[in-house]
């Protein structure tokens, strides 16, 4: 399965938060399994393999001391519409085929779209990334964990597909 890199599309809820960010990225990939939607997507989210939640306690051991959110390990609403939280994140926005979530603290904010469009005979699948830093703590986070992101994002687009 490939996964590519590509442009944030214009008809999506976080295109506009794109615009002014310091920092936006959209990956995605096609699959022809045709049971893949935003809810089985979503589903995925309350499974982290074990080298991922080990990053994440990493982090949130890192952090902690700075003042910074940190994750829960438990997802518990798989399925959340606009005005509930997945885990630290707020869902701004949410529809058949996208779901916007939203998180904010002193270092930067935070935009993360998810999209699954069904298609004729491929659907697409994509994870959009959108932040803005608001000091040079946000900076050194953002690109100390990017590498990391890019990896976690590219298993969770394989997973979403795959599953």
């Amino acid at each position: 399965m490939k996964i590519e890199r590509t442009t944030i599309p214009m008809q999506s809820f976080i295109y506009g938060f794109s615009l002014s960010a310091d920092y936006s990225e959209c990956y995605q990939t096609f699959t022809d399994k045709k049971s893949v939607t935003l809810e089985s997507c979503l589903s995925l989210f309350s499974f982290k393999p074990k080298w991922v939640d080990f990053l994440y306690k990493l982090r949130n051991l890192l952090v902690k001391p700075l003042g910074l959110k940190t994750s829960t390990d438990e997802i518990t609403n798989i399925n959340p519409q606009k005005g509930e939280k997945l885990n630290f994140f707020d869902v701004l926005e949410r529809s058949e085929t996208e779901i916007l979530m939203y998180a904010n603290d002193k270092h930067l904010e935070g935009w993360f779209s998810l999209q699954c469009e069904p298609g004729r005979n491929k659907h697409i699948v994509r994870f959009v990334t959108v932040v803005t830093f608001h000091n040079l703590m946000g900076r050194i986070y953002f690109y100390t964990i990017k590498p990391f992101h890019y990896l976690i994002v590219r298993d969770m687009l394989y997973r979403m597909c795959k599953h």
